[in-house]
């Protein structure tokens, strides 16, 4: 008896032994490279004896072995449920895990554990990113809503795309703010240097697309800054670039802060609280994640080392 493997490829990569490196986690590129010879891989049902084929954007990927090679998944934790239904799941996300695997991930994710707490998602269309309506940072922490059906996924995603959302997120960031509320709207584009980061666009980039953030402060310590930030659109990487572009990034952010992460052990920004109408029961659904204890004791620790707060 054979354990099958599926996987749907969600980018182009330049070799099959590539990709199947990168999507299984528990195998070594040479016992890749032999159920390749072994004609136990499939790409779009042909048998595929070359390791060096390319894979194209949705190609599907089977690969068959022994029941005995494929060792049982067992999650390092379990997803810390705040609110659930027959059609969702909201759960606080930790620092330190990614959503989804990315290319090259290798490392456990949200979207593992939440393979195995809930098999049925397994039966969904989509199997590149079952039941994820949006996405946080790796290393932000906080609330974030996974869909557990099909119709679920479909009416979230719409909900995100007409802004119907509403976000709060809570973050440190370095110095004091020029204002203590306010609203940033600074179109965003992917930087043209660096593919890894975005910034604020000109008005001669093409790709420029709107990003608003409104904010205000919570509370202002001697080196840094507590603050609220409720972004009204939902680019990758939108609060990030705006804090920073006015000379206060978040606490921790190695791609935009030049402290490269030396002022906070992670990113310090946090999912607070999401409010919207369910699209099924109409009912007004309002989550809230409690601040990590590791912004917390960073704040108190500010105060007891006698920096002081204004």
């Amino acid at each position: 008896m054979s354990a099958r493997t599926e996987l749907r490829a969600g980018e182009y990569w330049e070799r099959l032994d590539h990709f199947l490196a990168a999507a299984l986690h528990d195998l070594s590129r040479t016992r890749i490279e032999r159920l390749i010879r072994a004609g136990q891989v499939t790409v779009n049902g042909e048998a595929e004896t070359r390791k060096s084929r390319e894979v194209r954007a949705n190609d599907l990927v089977v690969v068959l072995r022994p029941a005995e090679e494929a060792p049982p998944y067992v999650p390092s934790q379990a997803l810390r449920k705040l609110y659930e239904d027959e059609w969702l799941l909201v759960i606080d996300k930790p620092p330190g895990l990614a959503v989804h695997p990315g290319a090259g991930e290798k490392r456990e994710t949200i979207l593992d554990i939440f393979r195995h707490e809930y098999p049925r998602i397994g039966e969904m269309e989509d199997q590149e990113r079952p039941g994820i309506v949006h996405r946080l940072d790796k290393d932000t922490s906080g609330v974030l809503i996974l869909a557990k059906s099909e119709e679920a996924v479909s009416a979230m995603q719409a909900l995100f795309q007409e802004r119907a959302m509403a976000k709060t997120y809570l973050a440190l960031v370095a110095g004091a703010m020029r204002f203590r509320n306010g609203t940033i709207d600074r179109p965003l584009a992917r930087s043209l240097r660096n593919r890894a980061r975005f910034e604020v666009a000109g008005e001669d980039r093409e790709d420029r697309r709107e990003a608003v953030t409104e904010f205000s402060v919570i509370r202002e310590f001697e080196r840094f800054t507590f603050v609220k930030l409720m972004p009204h659109t939902g680019r990758t990487h939108q609060l990030r670039v705006h804090l920073a572009h006015f000379g206060n990034p978040v606490l921790g952010d190695v791609l935009y802060n030049k402290s490269r992460g030396r002022d906070f052990p992670r990113l310090a920004l946090h999912a607070f609280r999401i409010a919207f109408d369910h699209p099924f029961s109409g009912e007004r659904v309002e989550v809230t994640s409690p601040l990590p204890g590791d912004l917390r004791q960073y704040m108190i620790k500010e105060i007891r080392g006698g920096l002081g707060d204004k």
